[in-house]
């Protein structure tokens, strides 16, 4: 009897540890899954090959947006993908026989429609949107220069849906003739009965097969234009704008754009050097604006510290990125933007058979002309 009871305890003992393990086990697990979906893991586990895009992204609109949101999403399906996936990157972080800049676009990232549109709307944008654009030239004077124009964001339900966020309203497949996605072969605008308004580039249509069509299309997202929407390689000139812009450097000293961009641009070997070209600055309003130095001293400590923090955001000379590494799809200043397909690609199907994709400016923006 003895003996049982003895059994017994050591059997609910062993139990109860058991439970207790198990409990402490799911515990630590969940503990460690959210530990990998942190801001903390993406950006500062793997801190040489991620800290050009951890970096700008802390600069960026969606600074307050975990990494996971856009680069996983919800649901347990493409959690565990992510993870599978990641395996290989965690090996050529150790070995250090990963790429130098990191290649983009991101090859498998989730569809912009189960990421970006839980938080936007495109079919909820409507009407025009202004922008004003602040520069300022490298000059004695910092001369200020504004130009304000109109985007025609426009968008709503498929049916009614114009302008820019049309693309997005509506179903429109492309094939990219190369891994940048910069050069588009072939488009095909899905319409209410699910026929097809075909477009093809002609100097690529010797290249372009239905079966290329049918293995390799891509449906258009937001990410196809807005493709640079967090991690932003902004160039010194457009930080430097900014600051003037914001008074975080007082716009009145002398030539203060012109010693930015001439310590920062191009990029320096290091961010230190870029640091200790920044602050000779101060020698130089010294050395020739003596009277200046007096009266606005601390004014230019302010703006030294302030291009310090643009050659932060601005050298990165280990992973070989900077604000010409990857091309921006918003816009037209350093990639085709809306001319990858505008003006180039000509119909093959319907009513506009054998014309170019309208070219014409005004389709996207006008100039708001100043008062």
């Amino acid at each position: 009897m003895e003996y049982r009871k003895r059994h017994r305890e050591k059997l609910l003992f062993l139990m109860f540890a058991g439970a207790i393990g198990i409990m402490l086990l799911v515990f630590g697990g969940y503990q460690l899954m959210e530990f990998m979906d942190s801001t903390a893991f993406c950006g500062r586990l793997c801190h040489q090959v991620m800290y050009p895009e951890y970096t700008t992204y802390q600069a960026s609109p969606h600074s307050r947006v975990p990494c996971s949101e856009c680069h996983v999403g919800s649901g347990a399906d493409y959690m565990v993908r992510s993870k599978v996936s990641g395996v290989p990157m965690i090996f050529a972080t150790f070995a250090k026989t990963y790429d130098r800049p990191i290649p983009t676009p991101v090859e498998n990232l989730r569809p912009a429609r189960e990421t970006c549109e839980q938080c936007h709307r495109p079919e909820r944008f409507a009407g025009d949107l202004v922008r004003v654009h602040t520069s300022y030239l490298p000059d004695e004077g910092n001369t200020k220069q504004v130009d304000t124009r109109v985007l025609r964001v426009g968008g709503g339900e498929f049916e009614v849906a114009r302008d820019i966020h049309w693309h997005i309203a509506a179903k429109v497949w492309y094939l990219a003739m190369e891994e940048k996605r910069q050069e588009i072969g072939w488009v095909g605008v899905e319409n209410s009965d699910g026929n097809l308004t075909e477009y093809i580039d002609p100097d690529k249509a010797a290249e372009i097969s239905t079966q290329h069509i049918e293995n390799e299309k891509r449906l258009m997202d937001c990410l196809d234009c807005h493709n640079r929407a967090t991690h932003i390689f902004r160039s010194p000139g457009e930080l430097i704008d900014a600051s003037l812009a914001q008074g975080r450097i007082d716009s009145s000293l002398p030539y203060i754009k012109w010693l930015g961009l001439n310590a920062l641009d191009p990029p320096n070997p290091s961010l230190a050097e870029a640091i200790a070209k920044v602050a000779t600055i101060k020698d130089f309003y010294r050395l020739s604006f003596p009277q200046i130095y007096q009266e606005k001293e601390e004014a230019i400590d302010e703006a030294v510290e302030e291009l310090k923090e643009v050659a932060r955001l601005t050298t990165f000379p280990y992973m070989k990125a900077n604000w010409e590494t990857y091309v921006d799809n918003i816009g037209h200043q350093e990639s085709p933007g809306c001319f990858k397909c505008h003006g180039k690609l000509v119909a093959t199907t319907g009513d506009q058979k054998g014309k170019a994709i309208d070219v014409s400016c005004d389709l996207c923006h006008y100039i708001l002309a100043p008062e």
